[in-house]
C-alpha cells in the first residue's frame, strides 16, 4: 500500500487524486497517519462523498438500522471535484481551543438559539467564539449588546466570545455556520403546514450565502435552522452543486457536511407528552424520532419493541404541539431555538449522538446522528414495524424532493 500526504490524514493507492491535491508520498520518517481514506465507487448524488470505517454509503436507508460487523478503512468518491477539499480539511491538525460558530438570520429562533449558546460556558459547550450576522444593522448591533451583557457573577467557565461579521469574514473564519435567516414566517391565523410555503423565499437567501460560501472555498459544516428545515438543507446541496444548468457538477459542499437542525424540537415535545403519562423514562432511554421537523415526524417509546398506542400518541404531540402555540395567539420559537439549535449543537460538534436530519440515500432525513468528519446517521436495532414505517417515509420524502425539483435525473 502507497500512501500519499505529510499530514494527519493519507490516501492509499490513488496517485490521481493525490496529485489533485498537490500530495506526494508520504515520508517513512513520518509516524502513522491518524486517517487512512482508500478511493471508492459510488454515485454521488445519493451518498457521502467521505465516510468513516462504521459507515457503509452504499446501504441507503437500510443505514438506519445495519451496523457493521467489521471496520474497513475511511472511503471517499475519488471522482468528485468537490471532494478535494474535504480530503485538505482532513490533513490538517486536529484544531485546539474549541469551535468558531458562525450564526446568521437573528429573528425569534436565531436570537433564542444565539442566546442559548452564548449563555454556555466553553468547556460545556465547546465553542470559543460566537460570530453573528443579521441583514438590519440595528438588530445586528442590538444583538452584539445584548449577547455582550450575558455574564456570570465570579463564576468559573469562560463563556464564548461574541462578535460580528459579514458572510465572508464567517466563511473564512468559522468551523461551522448556522443558517437561520428566514422571510416571510407566515402569520397567524395561516391553516395547515406553515413550513413548506418558507422554501422559496428562504431559499433565495441561502443562494447568497452558498455563494459566500464558494468563494470562500468554506469546508466547515453548513447547518441549516430556518424553515423547512429538510428542503433547505437539500437545496443547500443542491444548489451548491448544480452548475449553470442545473446539472449536477460535484464542485461544492459535500452532503456529509450539510445538515438541519429541527428534530430536537420536535424529541423534546414527544418527552413533554410522555412525561404527563409517566412514559419518560422509556422513552428517554429506548425511544427515538425521525423525520422531518413537519407533520409527518414519527415518534416510537420504543425502537426495538414499540407500543403501537404510546407511539401514535407522542408522534401526535410532536405534530400538533406547533399549531396549539399558534393557536394560543403566539409564534412557536422558543421550542425550536433551545431544542434544535442551543442545547443540540454542544453535543453535535462534541462527536456525541444527537439529533439531525442528515444525509440517507438522497435526502436530508431525521434521526440520531453523529459527527466524525462529517455527519452521519447512528444505527440501532429496530423492531420490523419501525423499519417499516421510516422506509415508507423515507419514500414519500425522496419523491416529494424530485416533485420539489431538488433532486438531480
Amino acid at each position: 500500500m502507497k500512501l500519499f500526504g505529510q499530514g494527519r490524514a493519507a490516501v492509499a493507492d490513488d496517485a490521481a487524486t493525490a496529485e489533485r491535491l498537490g500530495w506526494g508520498p508520504r515520508r517513512r520518517s513520518l509516524p502513522e497517519p491518524e486517517l487512512v481514506l482508500a478511493p471508492r465507487q459510488g454515485d454521488p448524488r445519493r451518498e457521502p462523498w467521505v465516510a468513516p470505517p462504521w459507515y457503509r454509503p452504499g446501504l441507503g436507508v437500510e443505514a438506519l438500522r445495519w451496523r457493521p460487523r467489521s471496520r474497513g478503512p475511511w472511503t471517499y468518491l475519488a471522482g468528485v471535484p468537490g471532494v478535494v477539499s474535504g480530503l485538505a480539511r482532513l490533513a490538517e491538525p486536529t484544531r485546539e481551543g474549541g469551535w468558531s460558530v458562525g450564526l446568521a438570520g437573528l429573528g425569534r429562533v436565531g436570537g433564542v438559539a444565539a442566546t442559548v449558546l452564548a449563555a454556555s460556558p466553553s468547556r460545556v459547550s465547546g465553542i470559543r467564539e460566537l460570530v453573528i450576522h443579521d441583514v438590519d444593522a440595528a438588530n445586528q448591533q442590538r444583538w452584539l449588546l445584548e449577547l455582550g451583557s450575558i455574564a456570570r457573577w465570579r463564576g468559573s467557565g469562560e463563556l464564548p466570545l461574541v462578535r460580528t461579521g459579514t458572510p465572508e469574514e464567517i466563511f473564512r473564519r468559522c468551523d461551522a455556520f448556522l443558517f437561520a435567516a428566514t422571510r416571510g414566517v407566515p402569520p397567524l391565523g395561516t391553516s395547515g403546514e406553515v413550513r413548506l410555503v418558507q422554501l422559496t423565499p428562504n431559499r433565495a437567501i441561502l443562494r447568497g450565502f452558498l455563494a459566500a460560501a464558494r468563494r470562500a472555498a468554506y469546508s466547515g459544516l453548513f447547518l441549516v435552522v430556518s424553515d423547512p428545515v429538510e428542503w433547505l438543507a437539500q437545496a443547500a446541496f443542491f444548489d451548491s452543486n448544480s452548475d449553470g444548468e442545473g446539472r449536477f457538477a460535484g464542485e461544492g459542499i459535500a452532503p456529509e457536511r450539510i445538515a438541519g437542525l429541527g428534530l430536537g424540537v420536535m424529541w423534546a415535545r414527544a418527552l413533554a407528552a410522555a412525561r404527563r403519562r409517566g412514559w419518560d423514562e422509556t422513552l428517554a432511554r429506548r425511544g427515538a424520532v425521525y423525520g422531518p421537523h413537519s407533520t409527518e415526524v414519527v415518534a416510537f417509546d420504543d425502537v426495538a419493541a414499540p407500543d403501537r398506542d404510546r407511539s401514535a400518541r407522542l408522534s401526535r404531540a410532536a405534530r400538533e404541539c406547533n399549531f396549539k402555540v399558534r393557536e394560543l395567539g403566539h409564534l412557536p420559537y422558543v421550542g425550536p431555538g433551545v431544542s434544535s439549535v442551543g442545547l443540540m449543537l454542544p453535543p453535535l460538534l462534541a462527536g456525541r449522538e444527537a439529533l439531525a436530519s442528515v444525509f440517507v440515500d438522497a435526502i436530508y432525513f431525521g434521526a440520531p446522528a453523529r459527527l466524525k468528519e462529517g455527519l452521519y446517521p447512528t444505527a440501532r436495532p429496530m423492531a420490523d414495524e419501525v423499519w417499516t414505517a421510516l422506509a415508507g417515509l423515507h419514500a414519500r420524502l425522496l419523491a416529494q424532493a424530485r416533485g420539489l425539483g431538488l433532486l438531480w435525473a
